[in-house]
């Protein structure tokens, strides 16, 4: 009986040894968006970073920087995207960045001109939690991010919600619904009396400098 129950034990163990991520720590940061934002039925435009903190158990946004995450470049599972891809984990290494939900395609649109997605799971609040690292499966997907390259030297490196390879890549923005990785609009627009506007948010591992020269590839100059 002993036996059995440790040839299971050890069997169990194996297992998830070799089911654990290979990663390596490439980089560390903290969350930001650059936020491209444009005043409706004007040619008025402006660019700011925001930053976002952890604030009652999810993420919100912030005036100062937040929190710091090793980002760990991991070899991709079966079906993950692979290239820049890994997690994202606090400094002590217990927990992971979550999305809430991730965007896959929709396959009742199979055959059509344009890739639709859906969200996944459909209703559900929309937000960005710490939660224990996961090895596969739909958790490891809500947790699956890509760090690119950045585009000048002692610039910040651009961050992308993947999760499997043909599922949605979102940016970390902010809206009426919530902060979360989502699609472009997806988290609603905020809206006033006197002013309409909007905004885009593109989101990165803040590593180094992150102003207008490092996103735009012919930045205006001040006062021109």
């Amino acid at each position: 009986m002993k036996t059995s129950t440790i040839a299971i034990l050890l069997a169990a163990a194996g297992l998830n040894m070799a089911n654990a991520l290979e990663c390596h720590k490439s980089a560390t940061g903290v969350l930001a968006t650059w936020e491209d934002t444009e005043i409706l039925d004007s040619q008025v435009g402006f660019g700011w970073t925001q930053y976002y903190h952890m604030k009652d158990g999810k993420l919100a946004k912030s005036n100062l920087p937040g929190e710091e995450y090793d980002f760990y470049e991991c070899e991709a599972p079966e079906k993950f995207y692979k290239w820049g891809g890994g997690v994202l984990k606090t400094k002590d290494g217990k927990k992971c960045l979550t999305n809430s939900f991730i965007r896959e395609q929709d396959p009742s649109h199979d055959g059509s001109h344009e890739i639709v997605y859906k969200q996944v799971p459909e209703n559900v609040e929309k937000k960005v939690t710490l939660e224990d690292c996961a090895e596969g499966g739909m958790e490891l997907r809500k947790q699956w991010f890509s760090l690119g390259y950045p585009e000048r030297l002692g610039c910040s490196v651009s961050l992308y919600k993947q999760g499997y390879e043909k599922d949605d890549a979102m940016d970390l923005s902010y809206g009426p619904q919530g902060v979360a990785f989502d699609k472009e609009g997806g988290l609603g627009y905020d809206k006033s009396d006197k002013v309409r506007y909007f905004h885009r948010s593109q989101s990165y591992l803040r590593t180094a400098n992150l102003d207008a020269t490092c996103v735009y590839k012919n930045p205006v100059e001040p006062g021109k």
